[in-house]
């Protein structure tokens, strides 16, 4: 055993038999993988992961699936990757476990529970300073259990870093902490040139999105509006105001689904470009994109005043992608929010891209380059389709 470098098993009957081999000196392992059999229960007489106390003086890669080792094993401190895989509960041995690993470059974790009530982690370590850190990827079940991890990690700025949350819920999200995890904002340093937002469908009936800014990223289900309030919104809202109010950039991937009304949802954030992916729709999902854009109610009023709120403000481009378009109601939509927008001063849309669209019935693809390009708005076409 004493030249083995790699275990790598993720049968979980094989379990046993490695962490045996684990009670040993393995002078030469750098890589450990392995999965545990999670209804499988350890007798007296076996050795329970917690209490492997091997000399792994050459370790650099840990998987796990399922375990953990103590914290208070000294070869932690040699890891450079750590993955840690569910089942899995965020305790204070995990936290413990991370404050031993100054070395690494990479981490994940996938935590599907959380502390016990009872369990206020009194014990965990205060701050977890990972110095060397290049990567860092958490997923946790719900939002309120970002709050025992992502405090307590300091990590250079570089570093990629991801949060994911996999249930629905925002009521106990921690906003100020998932903000200086995302974009530490440093002292001397610019704010970021843009956020993006991917609006996209996880199933038939949740949206799930992708909020990245700089180096950060946020992978979350969109819940639904409660009464009195948008959680959704205000975490969003929250996030740009952490990055000066960047531009934000929404792609719409779910057009024909729940992607229009979560758009709608943020309609009076600094969003600058919009990217209507419409996958080979009839032209429906791109109708209702463009409602939300010209209007509320659908049609705003013509003789709106100087301090009424249009949505979408900010826009200056919108793509569309992929889809049968009517030209007329496109020009139409234009014709409807450009007058106020130039005419109070405010930002108007400049610049209308077509990607892989089809002609739908009315105006031709001339006439509509010429109406809109009489309304400052610039139309381009990245194919033959509308010609």
């Amino acid at each position: 055993m004493a030249q083995v470098r790699s275990i790598r098993s993720d049968d979980k009957h094989v379990y046993q038999e490695a962490i045996r081999a684990l009670r040993g000196t393995l002078p030469n392992l750098q890589t450990l993988e392995l999965a545990k059999a999670t209804t499988w229960m350890f007798t007296s007489e076996e050795l329970l992961p917690e209490d492997i106390e091997a000399d792994l003086p050459e370790i650099r890669h840990l998987t796990t699936v399922g375990w953990q080792p103590s914290a208070d094993a000294t070869w932690l401190q040699n890891l450079r990757i750590l993955i840690l895989n569910p089942p899995l509960t965020l305790n204070v041995n995990l936290l413990r476990i991370l404050s031993a690993c100054r070395t690494l470059s990479k981490l994940m974790i996938h935590a599907d529970d959380g502390p016990a009530p009872a369990d206020e982690m009194v014990d965990a370590p205060s701050l977890i300073d990972l110095p060397c850190l290049q990567e860092i990827d958490i997923e946790v079940e719900i939002s309120l259990d970002l709050r025992y991890i992502v405090p307590r990690l300091r990590f250079p700025s570089q570093s990629r870093r991801f949060l994911r949350i996999t249930q629905t819920g925002l009521s106990e999200a921690p906003l100020t902490d998932i903000c200086r995890f995302l974009n530490p904002c440093e002292s001397g340093l610019p704010p970021p040139q843009e956020a993006t937002l991917k609006i996209g469908q996880n199933d038939g009936r949740n949206s799930r999105v992708v909020y990245t800014v700089g180096k950060g990223g946020l992978d979350l289900f969109v819940p639904p509006r409660e009464p009195g309030g948008d959680k959704f919104h205000d975490l969003i809202q929250g996030l740009q105001e952490h990055t000066k109010n960047s531009p934000l950039y929404v792609t719409l991937g779910n057009i024909d689904s729940n992607g229009p009304s979560v758009l709608q949802r943020l309609a009076d954030l600094n969003i600058t470009r919009i990217w209507a992916e419409c996958c080979g729709d009839q032209g429906v999902g791109i109708m209702n994109v463009l409602d939300l854009l010209g209007s509320n109610y659908p049609v705003l009023p013509l003789d709106a005043a100087e301090h009424e709120e249009w949505p979408f403000e900010s826009l200056r481009e919108l793509i569309i992608q992929g889809t049968t378009l009517d030209l007329g109601y496109l020009a139409r939509m234009i014709a409807i929010r450009q007058p106020y927008l130039r005419k109070f001063s405010k930002t108007w849309l400049q610049k209308v891209t077509l990607i892989d669209c089809l002609p739908g019935s009315g105006m031709s693809l001339k006439a509509a380059a010429t109406e809109l390009s009489a309304m400052g708005v610039s139309l381009v076409v990245w194919d033959n389709s509308l010609a």
